[in-house]
């Protein structure tokens, strides 16, 4: 007879990796958002109010893919309102959540020229989100290459 206590540390494994993949992704996708922000609003926001608005996009988008998957099923078409309605969510909550800290106004080209605390537009949020989705993209297709790669070189062993 067996021991479980092999099944259990193959779990115990598993389970680890799991926590492991997602405190990196919530990491790299926080510092992502400040990347794009960057890149938009030109000013970063601190690591902590990154961090905090990533969470609550991740959470949001999470629940809003499962409702839609209850409701819409699983298939292509689905898929594609999951991805739309997921990016619309997670630019509203970037534009609510997201706000420059600090003091005085910023006129860097027009970019924000409003008090410090005031919110930015939803299409600025949307261009942020839609930087978010291609630097994403990139490095799954870079993971999938790499990942990928190491699999098909590992069997052909």
């Amino acid at each position: 007879m067996a021991s479980g206590a092999g099944f259990g540390a193959l779990m115990g494994m598993g389970i680890g990796m799991i926590l492991l993949f997602f405190v990196v992704g919530i990491i790299v996708g926080t510092l992502i958002l400040m990347l794009a922000t960057k890149m938009v609003e030109k000013w970063m926001p601190s690591f902590v109010k990154a961090l905090v608005v990533t969470i609550v996009c991740f959470i949001a988008a999470l629940v809003v893919s499962w409702v839609l998957s209850l409701v819409l099923g699983i298939g292509m078409f689905g898929n594609l309102i999951r991805v739309v309605v997921g990016f619309l969510v997670t630019a509203a909550i970037i534009q609510q959540l997201l706000t420059r800290s600090g003091g005085g106004a910023v006129t860097d080209g027009g970019a924000m020229a409003v008090a410090s605390g005031a919110k930015m537009s939803f299409g600025r949020a949307c261009l942020i989100t839609l930087i978010q989705y291609v630097i994403f993209f990139i490095l799954a297709i870079i993971a999938g290459v790499i990942f990928g790669g190491a699999m098909v070189a590992a069997m052909a062993h």
